[in-house]
């Protein structure tokens, strides 16, 4: 009896070991917010929610950014992919519905085919919180709160970073929602790498 409460003890005491998450808890760079500004290769994952008054979709999200190559995947919550997007200075190249479309500008090319409106160009920016409009607010610790700015179609949209966390060094944004006019994106991001 007694060793089958031992027995129970340690499992039970194993079991809870490896439900325990460790917290990568990092020493933050004095200078982070300029790092992280510099910061031109990123990888996020996630989720992605996009409101409409007509319509709401979401989706995982999965999204890079090399030096000259930005790639953006959308996958349902059961891995079949939605959209994948590719990104260069030169071409967008977007995959979707079964059809493969080019064109030059890829966040015009995303809302023609897909009513999806989301702000591409100086995704970085406005991802890691380092926009430097002359509008951003920002809380005791000099992380972004909010901004407004005009993107590259003359879109004004408006940014709530509503989350963070410290990790890598830097404070990196985890909840984000973006507004225009009466669309809503949310984005909650679960994972931060840089290269």
């Amino acid at each position: 009896m007694i060793r089958h409460s031992l027995i129970l003890t340690l499992f039970f005491l194993f079991l809870s070991g490896c439900a325990q998450k460790t917290a990568t808890q990092t020493v933050l760079y004095a200078d982070w917010k300029t790092r992280l500004a510099n910061q031109q290769t990123w990888h996020i994952k996630g989720k992605l929610a996009f409101i409409s008054p007509d319509e709401r979709q979401s989706a995982n999200l999965n999204w890079q950014q090399f030096k000259n190559k930005n790639t953006l995947s959308l996958t349902s919550f059961i891995g079949i992919q939605v959209l994948a997007l590719e990104q260069t200075p030169d071409q967008a190249h977007l995959k979707f519905d079964g059809e493969e479309y080019k064109a030059r500008d890829a966040q015009q090319l995303l809302q023609q085919l897909t009513g999806l409106t989301l702000p591409l160009n100086k995704a970085g920016d406005w991802l890691k919180g380092t926009s430097n409009s002359a509008n951003l607010l920002v809380d005791e610790l000099g992380r972004a709160r909010s901004v407004s700015w005009l993107d590259n179609s003359a879109i004004n949209w408006h940014i709530d970073y509503s989350n963070y966390i410290q990790e890598n060094g830097f404070w990196l944004p985890t909840k984000l929602t973006l507004t225009h006019q009466k669309i809503k994106i949310k984005i909650q991001i679960n994972n931060w790498q840089f290269n």
